[in-house]
C-alpha cells in the first residue's frame, strides 16, 4: 500500500474542499513533525543542564546486559544504553531530548497514517498532528527520553500496524505488528492495557475473526511470544521484582479505604480529562460536519485504542485502590485525536483554520516560556529538594572520578548509592562504574561483591545521616563533604545568580578492601 494511496480524493469521507488539499499534504505533515522535534530538542537543549534520571538509570541497567531489570523489562534500557554507547562522546545528553522528541514524533507520524486510513480524508489526518501538539506529552512534558515517551512511538506503531494486518491480512504487517506489541511490552509492562483490547477486537468482530483463517495473525503472535519469552522467564526467576516495584508505585502494599478506592478512580479520569480540554477547546473552533458513516469496526477500534487504556487504568484504581500515575498515561494520549475526530467530525474553513492556528502559535509561545522560567528560573533556586533536571551529576562525578585517580591511580569501578547519585555516576563519569543500589544485591544483581572488594568503591550520600552498610567497609576512607551548585546550562550561567547548592558526602572503598558482616 502507498503510503498515501488511502488520502485520495474519491474515497473522502469528510466535507474535506479540494481547494484546501494541497494544505494538507503528507509533505506537510512531515515538515510540521520534523521541525517540532527540532524546535524541542534545540530548546530543552538550551534550557536543561543535565540528563534526565530515568536516562541515566536506563544507562546503568543497559550496561549490564540482562532480560530485565527491577523496575522494567528490558527494551527502553537496551537503546538507551545503545545510543549511549554510540553517540556521547560527541552529543552528551543532547541526544537523549532528540530521542525523546524524535520518539514522540514517530507514533504521532503513525497515528497520522492510521487516521489516513480510518477516515479517507487529507484534512482529517493532518489535524491528528497539530492537536496532539496541543498535549504537554509531545512537547514540553516529553524532554526525557524514558520508557513512557519511548512507549509513545510503539503504541503508535503496534496500533498502525495492527489496523492494517486486519484490513489487508499482509503477514509482513503482522510480523511488524507482533513485532511492535513485544517491544511495547518489554518497554513497559502497562502495554497490556493496550494489547489486550486488540486482542478483544480480533475475537469479537467479524472482521478480527476472519484473521484466524489466514496464517499472518499465528506468525504475528509467535513473534510476540518470542519477543516477550526472555524476559518472562527472567521474571519468574527474580522473584516477580518488577511487579512488586509496580505494586510499590501503586501504594498497595496497606489496605486502602472504599473512599480511597473512589477517590484514586476519579483521580485517573481527572489525570487524563484535563489533558483534553486544549485540544477540545482548538476542535470547537471549527465547524461541525455530517455523520460520514464510518465502519463498525472502525469505530470500535478508535474506542479501543483510544479509551481502553484509560478504562483499564481507572477500573484497576477502582478494583484495589491504587494510584495512577500521571506518567503512566503518557502514551495513551497518542491516539486520543483520533478519538475527537471521529465525534467531532470537523470540516475545514479557512477563517475557523486561521484562528485554530492562531490558538496553536500561542500555546507554543506560552510552553516555550514556561520551559524557561521552569528549568532556568525556578528549579534552579526554589525548593530544598534537588530535582534530577538541575542535579549536579556532571561536576560530582568529575570531582569524584579525579579523586578518585589521584589516590589509587586505577579507573573507578563500582559506586554504591541511591539511585539517583549512583545513575548519575555511572553516566558521567568517564569509567562508566557499574551502580550497586542501596548496597541491594536484589536491586543490583550484575554485582559481584569478591570482584567489588578487589577493584573497590565509591560510596555517595546525601543528608546526614551515613548510610547502614558503610559500617561494613572499616578501612573506607570518608572524604570531605562536596558543595556543588545545581546544574544550569553553561551558556548562561555568567548571567544569573549562583544556584542553591546541594551537599554530598563520599568515601572511598579501597581496591582489595575487606568487608564485615
Amino acid at each position: 500500500m502507498g503510503i498515501i494511496k488511502h488520502l485520495t480524493p474519491g474515497e473522502k469521507l469528510f466535507d474535506d474542499p479540494e481547494k484546501y488539499d494541497g494544505a494538507f499534504s503528507f509533505r506537510r505533515v512531515i515538515l510540521l513533525l520534523v521541525g517540532w522535534m527540532l524546535l524541542w530538542t534545540v530548546w530543552q537543549s538550551l534550557c536543561i543542564g543535565n540528563v534526565a534520571i530515568d536516562v541515566a538509570e536506563n544507562i546503568s541497567w543497559g550496561q549490564n546486559f540482562d532480560w530485565g531489570y527491577d523496575k522494567n523489562p528490558y527494551f527502553g534500557a537496551w537503546l538507551s544504553y545503545g545510543v549511549f554507547r554510540l553517540f556521547h562522546g560527541s552529543l552528551g545528553e543532547y541526544v537523549f531530548y532528540f530521542m525523546s522528541q524524535f520518539s514522540a514524533m514517530l507514533g504521532l507520524f503513525a497515528v497520522y497514517l492510521l487516521a489516513g486510513d480510518i477516515f479517507k480524508s487529507r484534512f482529517a489526518a493532518f489535524l491528528v498532528v497539530p492537536l496532539a501538539l496541543l498535549i504537554p506529552y509531545f512537547s514540553h512534558s516529553s524532554c526525557e527520553f524514558n520508557d513512557d515517551v519511548l512507549s509513545i512511538s510503539l503504541y503508535g506503531l503496534t496500533g498502525l500496524f495492527f489496523y492494517r494486518s486486519v484490513r489487508n491480512q499482509s503477514t509482513g504487517e503482522w510480523l511488524a505488528a507482533g513485532f511492535c506489541a513485544g517491544l511495547a511490552l518489554m518497554t513497559k509492562y502497562l502495554a497490556g492495557a493496550l494489547l489486550l483490547p486488540l486482542g478483544l477486537l480480533l475475537v469479537f468482530t467479524p472482521e478480527g475473526r476472519a484473521s484466524w483463517k489466514k496464517p499472518g495473525v499465528y506468525l504475528g503472535f509467535a513473534l510476540f511470544c518470542l519477543v516477550i519469552l526472555p524476559n518472562m522467564i527472567w521474571l519468574f526467576n527474580h522473584d516477580f521484582i518488577a511487579l512488586k516495584y509496580a505494586i510499590a508505585r501503586a501504594d498497595l502494599q496497606k489496605m486502602p479505604s472504599f473512599g480511597t478506592h473512589i477517590l484514586n478512580f476519579l483521580n485517573a479520569w481527572m489525570q487524563y480529562l484535563v489533558l483534553l480540554v486544549l485540544p477540545s477547546a482548538a476542535l470547537f473552533l471549527l465547524p461541525r460536519g455530517k455523520d460520514p458513516g464510518f465502519s463498525k469496526f472502525d469505530r470500535l477500534f478508535v474506542f479501543f485504542v483510544a479509551l481502553a487504556p484509560i478504562i483499564l487504568s481507572s477500573l484497576f484504581a477502582l478494583l484495589t485502590g491504587g494510584k495512577v500515575l500521571r506518567s503512566w498515561l503518557t502514551p495513551d494520549f497518542v491516539y486520543s485525536p483520533l478519538l475527537l475526530i471521529l465525534w467531532y467530525r470537523p470540516v475545514s474553513e479557512l477563517r475557523p483554520l486561521k484562528c485554530f492556528a492562531a490558538l496553536m502559535i500561542a500555546v507554543t509561545v506560552l510552553s516555550l516560556a514556561g520551559t524557561v522560567y521552569e528549568y532556568l528560573c525556578r528549579r534552579p533556586y526554589e525548593g530544598n529538594s534537588c530535582n534530577h533536571q538541575v542535579y549536579p551529576g556532571r561536576k560530582l562525578a568529575a570531582v569524584l572520578t579525579k579523586a578518585w585517580r589521584d589516590q589509587f591511580g586505577v579507573s573507578c569501578s563500582y559506586v554504591i548509592g541511591k539511585r539517583k547519585d549512583s545513575c548519575y555516576m555511572c553516566y558521567y563519569s568517564p569509567d562508566h562504574p557499574s551502580a550497586f543500589f542501596d548496597h541491594d544485591l536484589k536491586l543490583s544483581p550484575w554485582i559481584n561483591p569478591e570482584a567489588l572488594r578487589r577493584k573497590g568503591a565509591v560510596i555517595i550520600w546525601r543528608g546526614g545521616k551515613k548510610p547502614d552498610y558503610l559500617e561494613r567497609y572499616p578501612d573506607a576512607m570518608r572524604l570531605a563533604p562536596i558543595r556543588l551548585e545545581r546544574q544550569v546550562p553553561a551558556w548562561i550561567r555568567p548571567f544569573v545568580p549562583a544556584p542553591r547548592e546541594v551537599i554530598f558526602h563520599a568515601a572511598f572503598v579501597p581496591p582489595s578492601s575487606r568487608t564485615v558482616r
